[in-house]
């Protein structure tokens, strides 16, 4: 098993690297405009800090977290920062699923300046397992534990769950494979279990043990793993995870999720608009390959399967809406 990939602070532009490079006009001393850095193609991420239009139109609201952080991180000339919640989340590479926030947000060990618009400073004790340093001692990221912790008492269930089971994947997953090494699943998990266990009554925590508990690595995007949890919130008994069924050239096709009776998949628009994920292959193509596994795991299995999209986990009354348009309702309530 390879480590999880190390935290980084991704490279931004400053008014000092316009300035040697010619591409700002504007006399030493000052700042590039929002106007005039528009009209050089970039966008600004902080005062004096930028990055390409184009990047930033295109970026995911974690790659701009990312980005706000690094921003941070030049403004902070040199003082030692952690970054903790959802800026180490998205420095992590772990999913912000429906949290949207344009401030950083940093952990305090000690007193220290007060909260800005800009800035969420949050004041609570670090072990030294809980840092991750990232640049000697003056770069810090709240540990992957910690981070997920964090999430966990703070956030939505929705985008807690989707982080944790990001996490369990991520340390678990095995190179070249679809498979889940267990052992550092388990320790991921025990750590989480740990950090609710060493904090009994703060806030959230009945939350966090929760959702450390319910984490699942083999929910591959965020959409699945909110699937997840709200077919547990309607009552759905536990559905067996990345499905194989026997393919007709060797091997299996995975499906989502197989239930007693029926089989569910999510769709997300990464199969049929990631290049990625498409492999060379047309829309047409991706959407012809798509009905041919379809028929082929119906008529393997001789079960239905319901899709769905992300604008039907809009809310957990939306998706039992639309299941029950198919016919599909759980054996219990909860």
């Amino acid at each position: 098993m390879l480590p999880p990939q190390r935290p980084a602070l991704p490279a931004v532009t400053t008014s000092l690297d316009l300035h040697r490079t010619g591409r700002r006009s504007m006399p030493d001393g000052v700042l590039l405009t929002r106007v005039a850095a528009h009209a050089q193609g970039l966008s600004p991420v902080r005062r004096g800090v930028f990055v390409a239009d184009d990047d930033w139109m295109s970026a995911f609201p974690e790659e701009r977290t990312r980005a706000a952080a690094a921003a941070y991180q030049i403004a902070a000339r040199g003082a030692p920062v952690v970054y903790s919640h959802e800026s180490a989340a998205a420095l992590w590479g772990l999913p912000l699923f429906r949290h949207r926030t344009d401030r950083v947000h940093v952990t305090l060990t000690q007193h220290g300046a007060a909260s800005t618009p800009g800035v969420f400073r949050h004041r609570d004790r670090l072990r030294d397992d809980e840092i991750v340093w990232i640049d000697g001692r003056s770069v810090g990221v709240t540990s992957l534990a910690r981070t997920v912790f964090d999430l966990a008492r703070m956030r939505s269930p929705e985008t807690a769950t989707a982080a944790a089971d990001a996490a369990l994947r991520r340390v678990g997953s095995i190179p070249g494979t679809r498979l889940i090494d267990d052992e550092p699943v388990h320790r991921l998990r025990d750590e989480l279990l740990g950090l609710a266990g060493r904090s009994p009554g703060a806030r959230g925590i009945v939350q966090a043990r929760e959702v450390a508990a319910f984490a699942d690595p083999r929910a591959e995007y965020p959409g699945e793993s909110v699937s997840r949890l709200y077919l547990s919130w309607l009552g759905f008994a536990s559905p067996d995870l990345q499905f194989p069924v026997p393919s007709p050239h060797g091997g299996s096709y995975e499906v989502d999720f197989a239930f007693p009776g029926w089989l569910g998949e999510f769709d997300g628009d990464g199969k049929y608009l990631d290049a990625g994920m498409r492999a060379g292959r047309t829309l047409e193509q991706v959407l012809l390959d798509e009905k041919r596994r379809e028929d082929w795991i119906r008529g393997v299995t001789g079960l239905p399967i319901i899709r769905w999209q992300m604008r039907h986990l809009v809310s957990v009354d939306a998706f039992r809406r639309h299941l029950a348009a198919f016919g599909i309702t759980p054996s219990r309530t909860r």
